[in-house]
């Protein structure tokens, strides 16, 4: 993650990038009021597109920008406060709950950290999570998801931002790629993933 983006915001990163080309933008609206939400996907934190994908399943809409550059893909990283795009925002703006998928990199090693101003959910997924075998925090010193600005608090009941350790989301899949442009790539998920969505499922059925 970035200590400062490159760019504002998306309008200003999509007026020196082309869609395709440089980034793409996945929606399926599934008429849901749960938005699962990747905005750094692609390369830009390579695995997350496919984590919130299998979070969001056949019944939550998803919501994926990808980063297609291989070379400095950091620099289409936008921070949630000032990510702002129509088509993740309509469909925000008809959801209940928000629940956003980051990688943190190389910080906290074997942890994920569970933010946001829904605490009720916040603390559902927590639970679920401790319950998979994960080391979880809530007591977060940074990436708190708490920002009325950050639009994974958009929805009417605001939502829930997961932050996860780089080697925790390298334990997620069985090869060291996590992303490629191929649209029918599907990176291999190992149990620890499965456990992982198992748990946000979980916490999303009955807590939300």
């Amino acid at each position: 993650m970035p200590s400062k983006d490159l760019y504002p915001d998306l309008d200003t990163l999509k007026a020196r990038y082309r869609r395709w080309q440089h980034y793409n933008i996945r929606i399926f609206d599934m008429l849901s009021d749960v938005t699962i939400v990747s905005p750094h996907g692609g390369f830009i934190e390579a695995g997350t597109s496919h984590i919130a994908q299998l979070v969001a399943g056949r019944n939550y809409n998803f919501f994926d920008f990808q980063g297609l550059l291989k070379t400095r893909p950091l620099d289409l990283h936008i921070t949630s406060v000032n990510f702002r795009e129509p088509l993740l925002a309509e469909v925000l703006g008809r959801s209940r709950l928000a629940v956003s998928i980051h990688c943190m990199g190389k910080e906290a090693p074997g942890e994920i950290w569970v933010g946001g101003l829904n605490k009720k959910l916040r603390d559902c997924m927590a639970k679920a999570l401790r319950e998979k075998g994960f080391t979880v925090r809530t007591d977060l010193p940074r990436y708190k998801g708490v920002h009325p600005r950050n639009f994974v608090n958009m929805p009417v009941e605001h939502g829930v931002q997961l932050e996860i350790a780089g080697d925790v989301v390298d334990s997620f899949f069985s090869t060291p790629a996590k992303f490629a442009r191929e649209v029918d790539f599907a990176p291999e998920a190992t149990p620890v993933l499965h456990n992982f969505v198992a748990a946000c499922r979980k916490a999303l059925c009955q807590c939300s």
